[in-house]
């Protein structure tokens, strides 16, 4: 599951302390004694260690189907003797296998299964040993509290829990209300939809195939209930802000409508027939940009009608880096240039500096082979002396990728923020979304140039 949205700071900052001593404490402890665990660590690294250096499918890594298979079969033979932590310990890395592979909808099912079976030791008086109250618990609300933020539910027909998930594994899609009541209920659909799009993202080609019709649909009704809303509403035509929210809303729809351009049947890697789509979206954004609400001035706060959003980043990002238009492209980047924002785990400063030398290095392969280069960015990490480093390959005509090549990034730019995440993997192959987030100011003084 993504880890960038969850209005209640409460909760994700006791599931986030819990989680670090649930990693570096009591899952050590516990492969120490069971196998069961021992099994479901060595799958859980070797899914991670897979995706991220081979980009092979999970279902090809034979080391992570032998030994999640091992640990299954495992708890299936000792469940009866198993302590209650070992079981909801495996539920949780059983969730993560699920989520690494993009089946979340599986991954629910585990963390369910551990939620249900807590609340049923509770029900029977039967004590509950810290542990689990203070570490696995916590973590599992915080999962679950993400799934009830986005309205999402399991399908009826729930994956067999006998090995590893090879079937299409899916959410049922929430319902979109016919018109929305205000700007904060369509923000607030409007993240769900983002959310559906994202999970067919990092998990395609194999889970998305069943949603991408239903998902695509839902962000089409989306536009429709914000018609509706917009046509029937007593609006003050007259109210910057209400239209500077407006644009920002319709902005981040057509950004999500653009993602889904790329998935079956259109495939539409290149966005080759979006050009007017992001001009669109480019001047929705420079309009509210240029309204003030990025100087995160104190006294104009109250103007912030939705107090969390899908911010200003990532849109800008998007475009700068996947605009096949160069004067759009080069706006975007100039705007990424001036926003002087943090936006959860990154900020605007690096997004330009990632921005620029993903635009510098098609712009330059483009130059020397005589026809339109693409890269698709694999990594960006920090090295040992602070700066910044990418891992890309080439994407050439034929849709196949070429060779993995790593380049060290010079634009200066301010990563030392404390609010900063590494690696900015996932952030960077998400086109930069962050899902319910408010802005803070930035105090950046590098310098800046724009590619030539």
């Amino acid at each position: 599951m993504m880890d960038s949205f969850v209005d209640d700071k409460a909760l994700v900052l006791s599931s986030s302390n819990s989680a670090w001593n649930f990693w570096s404490t009591l899952v050590i402890q516990a492969s120490r004694e069971q196998a069961c665990v021992r099994y479901s660590l060595v799958a859980l690294s070797s899914l991670h260690e897979s995706i991220e250096l081979t980009k092979r499918a999970p279902w090809q890594n034979h080391t992570f189907t032998l030994y999640y298979t091992k640990a299954i079969t495992e708890i299936n033979q000792s469940q009866n003797s198993l302590p209650l932590d070992i079981i909801l310990i495996s539920c949780l890395l059983f969730a993560h296998c699920d989520f690494l592979m993009g089946a979340s909808a599986a991954g629910l099912t585990h963390l369910k299964s551990g939620h249900r079976i807590i609340k049923e030791t509770r029900k029977r008086q039967i004590e509950i040993s810290p542990e689990v109250a203070d570490l696995v618990e916590p973590i599992m609300h915080g999962f679950l509290a993400k799934t009830e933020a986005y309205a999402l539910r399991e399908q009826a027909t729930e994956p067999s829990t006998a090995g590893p998930v090879t079937t299409a594994a899916t959410y049922s899609l929430p319902d979109m209300p016919e018109k929305f009541e205000d700007l904060a209920h369509a923000n607030k659909h409007l993240q769900q939809a983002v959310y559906l799009v994202l999970l067919l993202e990092r998990g395609k080609p194999h889970h998305s195939t069943p949603m991408v019709p239903g998902v695509r649909k839902y962000v089409a009704e989306w536009s429709k209930a914000f018609g509706r809303w917009r046509a029937e509403a007593s609006l003050d035509r007259d109210d910057p802000i209400l239209k500077d929210w407006q644009l920002l809303l319709l902005a981040h729809h057509r950004m999500a409508f653009l993602v889904m351009k790329t998935f079956p049947p259109e495939n539409d890697n290149a966005y080759i027939r979006a050009a007017a789509d992001f001009r669109i979206m480019f001047a929705q954004l420079r309009t509210f940009l240029r309204s003030g609400h990025t100087t995160m001035d104190k006294s104009r706060d109250s103007d912030i009608v939705l107090k969390a959003h899908l911010g200003f980043i990532s849109p800008l990002y998007f475009i700068a880096t996947t605009c096949r238009v160069r004067d759009v492209r080069r706006n975007a980047l100039e705007a990424l240039q001036e926003l002087k924002v943090v936006e959860a785990h990154w900020n605007s400063c690096v997004a330009y500096a990632v921005a620029k030398t993903v635009v510098e290095i098609e712009e330059s392969c483009s130059q020397s082979s005589m026809k339109v280069q693409r890269i698709k960015v694999d990594s960006v990490d920090r090295c040992k002396d602070g700066t910044l480093e990418i891992r890309y390959h080439q994407i050439p005509g034929n849709g196949n990728h070429g060779d993995t090549v790593t380049r060290r990034i010079t634009e200066p730019c301010c990563h030392h923020e404390a609010t900063m995440t590494w690696p900015l993997v996932r952030i960077v192959q998400l086109h930069g979304f962050q899902a319910t987030v408010k802005p803070h100011k930035l105090n950046c003084s590098c310098e800046h140039t724009l590619p030539t």
